[in-house]
């Protein structure tokens, strides 16, 4: 299925590495000089850091360019309309994705941040980046499961498939887009890892 998402990947992880939720914490859980986010800090990654930011919403549109490319859905068309559905649709995975993981992950008591490997070495730095897609650390500085980051790619893509045509169905396309979820999660954790050496790399083409 040549979902919407699959056009726009690229797009979107050079614009979501820029938003606040893609911000990397020092000190790590379980460490000296860690601070847990408070519950206010908790709502405001959610409300300013992913809502108020123009990102998110350039990065849902630049990924619904892709579907709009290639008319997928076919029933909605190309044209304004047919965008206009395609981005709407776009953000509210998005949103649902993001809400779902954060409000999961303050209920577990785990945190939402990304925290750089501490190894050396790009395979073993790759893997930590692969690794903490499904993990993240308690306040203890312990890995855990981060259930609330896979249940939210999947509901996000099965929630989406409930307005789209019918032949979508949340159990067969609704996986599959939970499946690229997870992969955006993965892309996303790279460029967090990387990011200093990327900005290094990109800064060389500065005028």
């Amino acid at each position: 299925m040549r979902h919407v998402l699959r056009q726009g990947i690229p797009f979107c992880l050079a614009l979501v590495s820029m938003v606040g939720l893609a911000q990397t914490g020092d000190a790590r859980p379980g460490e000296r000089g860690y601070s847990p986010l408070s519950g206010r800090q908790r709502s405001d990654r959610f409300f300013k850091d992913y809502l108020a930011s123009p990102f998110t919403y350039v990065a849902a549109a630049g990924a619904a360019s892709g579907g709009e490319i290639s008319n997928d859905p076919r029933e909605w068309g190309r044209g304004w309309d047919g965008y206009g559905k395609r981005v709407g649709s776009v953000f509210a995975m998005f949103t649902t994705d993001t809400g779902v993981h954060e409000a999961g992950d303050a209920a577990l008591k785990l945190d939402p941040r990304y925290f750089r490997c501490r190894c050396v070495g790009g395979l073993h730095r790759t893997w930590f980046a692969i690794e903490m897609t499904l993990l993240k650390y308690n306040a203890e500085g312990q890995k855990r499961i981060d259930l609330p980051q896979v249940a939210s790619a999947y509901a996000a893509g099965m929630t989406v498939t409930t307005w789209y045509p019918k032949r979508y169905s949340p159990l067969v396309q609704g996986v599959q887009m939970g499946h690229q979820e997870l992969a955006l999660d993965i892309g996303v954790n790279m460029i967090r890892e990387f990011g200093p050496e990327l900005k290094r790399f990109f800064g060389h083409f500065k005028p």
